[in-house]
């Protein structure tokens, strides 16, 4: 019990007081404009009627349901054929991305908040190494400290 508590826990406070005191206002309507396209195959406007917007509502909620249930069933496939090493391949440069991306997205935030002096070779060198250090404290546990494995 403890074992899931504390890091989740832990994750869940550090991922609110990242929101409190990295995120703009600016950044905020950027991430929710972001949002909103993200999901919208066909764009919704005021001048259409009601019944257009409908329709159109439903068939971008019907291409985000196909997508979604597209992929899982790609990935159960996957998984049937025990194709195993694409799978953890696929896993792994996903969570190297990820970690990249958005670690470097909270980062550069920070950086321009809190105005933190900082070159773009040693900001994309500190990105690089957050990424893969973060996969290989994931997947290949190691050699890693623990409080390491945790810590990502």
């Amino acid at each position: 019990f403890h074992a899931i508590v504390k890091p989740v826990s832990i994750t869940m406070i550090l991922a609110a007081l990242a929101v409190i005191y990295i995120n703009t206002e600016e950044t905020k309507q950027q991430g929710e404009a972001a949002l909103d396209k993200s999901y919208q195959v066909f764009t919704i406007s005021d001048d259409q009627t009601a019944a257009t917007s409908l329709g159109l509502s439903l068939v971008n909620s019907l291409i985000i349901v196909s997508v979604i249930g597209g992929m899982t069933f790609l990935l159960v496939l996957l998984y049937k054929y025990r194709c195993m090493k694409f799978l953890m391949g696929y896993m792994c440069l996903a969570s190297t991305v990820l970690l990249g991306f958005l670690g470097g997205q909270m980062f550069y935030v920070a950086i321009n908040k809190y105005q933190l002096a900082i070159d773009n070779i040693s900001f994309y060198f500190t990105m690089y190494n957050f990424a893969v250090v973060g996969t290989l404290a994931v997947f290949y546990e190691k050699g890693i400290s623990k409080y390491i494995n945790q810590a990502y």
